[in-house]
């Protein structure tokens, strides 16, 4: 049983402010925590594991030698942030990665400038791990990579990519290309993106800030079709058409 107490400190995660306080976030849902558990990036607080699925859990608990806190489904409603609550959840402590990773020349990220939607945010962090993407790099107004509906749309992908926040200028001293995309930029069908390159997805209304567009050392774009209606695409579907075009 989970205390009024317990309760109450969980739910202040939901919120960025007591996530940075407490250091601390909340994964829920099968595939997303076993993910966290098997990878061991996020030390793990706690697990609530619903009274029904304890024997669902067991053999992963033994298996990683991890203490389990048997909850009501009533108690799990109150702790999640889901509309159909999980039988699962984790309070996990954040880690990210340091921007010297980027010092090892082999490594890729993309960049994420100003991208608010926390499911576009989530999903390209699964579109860099399903292409082999090293790092998701964030600006400080980029939705918050612990936000609980970024962690449930990364399905547990952020375990295998390096998570970091900093400025696009802060990237330049190691002298990587730096991929931007715009509107008015060449075909993706006639660019070499560099095996170990920057992409910069800007923001979902405004694309990449103008002041960051002396960062960008090429311009490309996605040719759509004549007569299309569509003024553009969401910043998720273009990165995992752009990722498929550099990494396949």
């Amino acid at each position: 049983m989970v205390s009024k107490a317990q309760i109450k400190e969980i739910r202040t995660l939901h919120l960025p402010k007591f996530r940075q306080i407490y250091n601390k976030f909340i994964a829920e849902g099968e595939k997303v925590c076993t993910e966290f558990i098997k990878s061991g990036k996020f030390p793990i607080d706690a697990i609530f594991i619903t009274n029904a699925s304890k024997e669902k859990y067991a053999d992963l608990m033994i298996k990683y030698g991890l203490e389990l806190e048997l909850i009501s489904e009533k108690e799990m409603s109150q702790l999640s942030a889901l509309k159909t609550p999980s039988d699962i959840l984790l309070i996990l402590k954040m880690a990210t990665s340091d921007l010297r990773i980027m010092n090892n020349p082999k490594v890729s990220a993309i960049y994420l400038d100003g991208v608010q939607d926390p499911g576009n945010t989530g999903t390209i962090i699964r579109l860099a791990d399903w292409f082999g993407i090293d790092a998701v790099i964030r600006s400080t107004d980029t939705a918050d990579f612990f936000n609980p509906k970024v962690v449930q749309s990364t399905m547990g992908s952020m375990a295998n990519v390096h998570l970091i926040t900093a400025n696009l200028k802060d990237l330049k001293p190691f002298e990587r290309k730096i991929f931007g995309t715009y509107m008015d930029g060449q075909s993706i069908h006639q660019t070499t993106i560099d095996e170990n390159a920057i992409l910069v997805m800007g923001n979902e209304g405004k694309g990449i800030r103008i002041e960051n567009e002396q960062w960008i050392s090429n311009k490309i774009s996605i040719p759509g079709a004549v007569g299309r209606i569509a003024e553009s695409l969401n910043v998720a579907i273009a990165a995992g058409i752009i990722c498929a075009h550099w990494k396949v």
